[in-house]
């Protein structure tokens, strides 16, 4: 009988043993959270959660509210803690706003860290002021925005709306509306509405950069890295006091699609500069009624500049090249724009060139292209292919 009960003691607990090997581990889920209209506290706690959080989650924001910010958290010259882990921010019609009150301190509205991840789904990001970089966003993680707006920030560096720091950025249906970068401490404002680092990423598509204005370059964006722009609109952007109205590239830039109109530099390139080491790809899309202080009306090319089936139309320039300047700068390697099936028309210079104005060093490639009814003439200097 105690050999039996031994045996059967046994059993149980091998038994025990094999359902407690056989118990799944608890499944990590990401956190859901809803914030109350205007409850920046519960907003900033919320956010913290999230980071923390394994698998990270999303914060629900209430509907048509506003969250306004006084302060910066903790002395970080940022509204909401620093985005270190996998964090969605969802509204509708929401919007995250540093309060207009006097003698708030400077800050920007959010930031995304190394390895963090940042996603927006109807929500507005407006007033954030700061003296460096990113006045709306800083980002130097992932960040998506969609169906989202970035309106009214202030930069006293680069990128009024979002500064992209080596980063990915991506904009699906939104918009990036009347951001400044200023010159401030001697640093220079460029990206008006956004910048992007050499080691960046950025990609609009079916958005909006509009009404922005940079103290220099890049008065809707300026790009050293990679940027990609399909379907969109790049209207009524400035740069007061240097090159690229609409675009300033100095990395590699591949636009598709898009509407490029109305924009002034106020020296080089209305709707888009190209520098040196810049190559340009512009497909499908439109450049139209741009203006530029000195050279390249629509566009102003100093690197590698490509246009297919596009339409050059109506710009102007207060020197050379009322629709495109291109022009090899001194000790560069070798400049050259290529025209393949597009049209340069109805453009301006109040000096040479009114299609295409084209200088010494510098190469152009016209592929069942038109170059027609510009004034004073539809070209200058040396494009083969240009009556």
């Amino acid at each position: 009988m105690k050999n039996r009960l031994a045996l059967a003691g046994s059993a149980v607990v091998a038994s025990v043993g094999l359902c407690a090997a056989a118990a799944p581990a608890v499944a990590q889920v990401p956190l859901n959270l809803s914030i109350g209209c205007g409850d920046v506290a519960g907003l900033i706690t919320a956010i913290g959660q999230v980071n923390a959080h394994a698998d990270g989650g999303t914060v629900t924001l209430a509907k048509d509210c506003a969250y306004r910010f006084q302060d910066d958290f903790e002395d970080s010259g940022t509204a909401l803690p620093a985005i270190t882990g996998n964090v969605g921010i969802v509204g509708r019609n929401s919007t995250l706003i540093r309060s207009v009150r006097e003698g708030l301190p400077y800050f920007r509205i959010l930031a995304v860290s190394t390895g963090g991840r940042l996603t927006l789904k109807g929500v507005g990001v407006t007033g954030g002021h700061t003296e460096g970089d990113g006045a709306g966003i800083a980002n130097a993680g992932t960040l998506r925005l969609e169906a989202s707006k970035v309106v009214g920030n202030q930069a006293g560096g680069d990128g009024g709306g979002i500064a992209n720091d080596g980063g990915d950025v991506t904009l699906v249906d939104s918009k990036v509306l009347v951001n400044v970068a200023t010159s401030a401490a001697g640093e220079p404002g460029d990206g008006g509405g956004l910048s992007n680092s050499a080691t960046g990423t950025l990609t609009l598509k079916e958005s909006t950069v509009a009404g922005n204005t940079a103290d220099e370059d890049g008065g809707g964006i300026q790009n050293h890295g990679t940027l990609t722009v399909e379907h969109s609109y790049v209207t009524n952007n400035e740069a007061r006091d240097d090159d690229g109205g609409g675009i300033n590239n100095l990395g590699t830039a591949k636009i598709k699609h898009t509407r490029i109109i109305e924009n002034w530099a106020g020296i080089d390139g209305g709707g888009i500069a190209n520098g040196e080491d810049g190559t340009l790809e512009v497909e499908n899309s439109f450049l139209i009624r741009n203006k530029a202080g000195n050279d390249g009306g629509a566009l102003n090319n100093e690197g590698t500049a490509t246009l297919r089936k596009s339409k050059v139309e109506r710009n102007s320039s207060g020197r050379d090249g009322g629709g495109i300047n291109n022009e090899q700068v001194a000790g560069a390697d070798t400049t050259q724009l290529t025209l393949e099936r597009t049209t340069v028309s109805e453009n301006r210079a109040a000096g040479a060139g009114g299609g295409i104005n084209n200088r010494v060093g510098a190469a152009v490639t016209l592929t069942d292209s038109k170059i027609v009814e510009n004034l004073p003439a539809n070209c200058a200097g040396t494009v083969p292919g240009c009556s």
